[in-house]
């Protein structure tokens, strides 16, 4: 259990990076007229971390001892934070993400994809970063950095 709450703490940091890399890709190629294999690469990427993030948590919602659905859970500001907010903001972020990133490859005009990417990311982004435990935003739930 130690091993997998790890694997998806760690993880996220090299998520949130995919996810600031390719919104940051995005930005500067704006205006550049074209859309790469690198810059599909680096979306990809970006999305196939999000869903082996997501797997991880699926895992853990279903496995570890915060999750618990029990009378009284929504008054519990611990037990309604694992039970419903983190999977719910987590799941919104990454559909809008991976919604993005299809809608983006279906377009012709590589300023629109870029576009697209960069809205769809950066809203999914602001999203799982409020959903995430960090310790200074929930310092009664006993997560760490890690």
């Amino acid at each position: 259990m130690n091993i997998l709450v790890s694997a998806h703490s760690g993880l996220r940091y090299i998520v949130l990076l995919l996810l600031v890399v390719a919104i940051v890709n995005a930005v500067s190629n704006l205006k550049s007229g074209q859309y790469l294999k690198k810059d599909k690469m680096i979306n990809l990427f970006a999305m196939i971390f999000l869903h082996i993030q997501l797997l991880l948590g699926l895992i853990l919602y279903f496995t570890s001892p915060k999750v618990q659905f029990v009378e009284g859970m929504m008054a519990n500001a611990s037990l309604r934070f694992f039970d419903v907010e983190h999977p719910l903001l987590m799941i919104l972020g990454i559909l809008l993400i991976t919604l993005g990133r299809k809608k983006a490859e279906k377009q012709e005009d590589p300023s629109i994809k870029h576009k697209l990417i960069l809205r769809y990311y950066l809203l999914g982004l602001i999203i799982i970063f409020i959903g995430i435990p960090w310790p200074f935003t929930h310092p009664t739930l006993g997560t760490g950095w890690f």
